[in-house]
């Protein structure tokens, strides 16, 4: 059963989305340019893979978790992207999902709500989001080992879910775009790679 705490947490969050969204409307599907069309694709694609296949594991775990961590086994779920990617999120899960609440990554940064959880006693964070520019190491790690024309772009597509202090998993992956439907050149490129001793 959900704590109220949970509860009203949430409840604050939502009018405070509600809010982000009164100042910064979403806009119509219709209007996005082809690559943000890609990008919403690619991110309503990943919130769909969360939903159906890894946010259940991570939320088991963090309920096995709960009693040891002292975190409530019932969390809410906060979703973070660009704006294709809210724009994937008000398709699939609609303004008013029960359990999950959607904004843009700067506005939950900012977020009151996110400040009075620091532990992520009441919540988890998922996120899916095209990175406006490259980060420079992920930027030189693309141009080693994927070298594409002068016509094309790299994308950086980040990804992710945080469920407690120290706990998730994320990643990083490759896109190459050049107009048409993008390539996925690389899956969690930059990932360590589990070792066995």
């Amino acid at each position: 059963m959900r704590d109220h705490h949970v509860a009203e947490w949430t409840e604050d969050l939502r009018r405070f989305a509600a809010a982000c969204r009164a100042t910064r409307p979403l806009p119509e599907r219709a209007t996005l340019t082809l690559a943000q069309e890609w990008q919403c694709r690619i991110v309503g694609g990943a919130l769909l893979a969360w939903m159906r296949e890894n946010g259940p594991s991570f939320l088991q775990e963090r309920t096995a978790m709960a009693r040891l961590l002292e975190v409530d086994p019932d969390p809410a779920t906060v979703f973070t992207s660009d704006v294709p990617g809210l724009v994937a999120a008000q398709e699939i899960l609609g303004s008013d999902h029960e359990r999950v609440v959607f904004l843009l990554e700067e506005e939950f940064a900012d977020a009151a709500p996110r400040a009075t959880d620091p532990r992520y006693d009441r919540h988890v964070h998922v996120w899916s989001r095209f990175l406006p520019e490259l980060e420079p190491d992920f930027a030189a790690q693309a141009r080693s080992r994927h070298a594409i024309p002068a016509s094309s772009a790299y994308w950086q597509h980040g990804e992710g879910t945080m469920w407690a202090p120290n706990a998730g998993r994320g990643g990083d992956h490759l896109w190459r775009w050049d107009g048409r439907p993008p390539d996925l050149l690389e899956e969690a490129m930059g990932c360590p790679v589990p070792t066995t001793s």
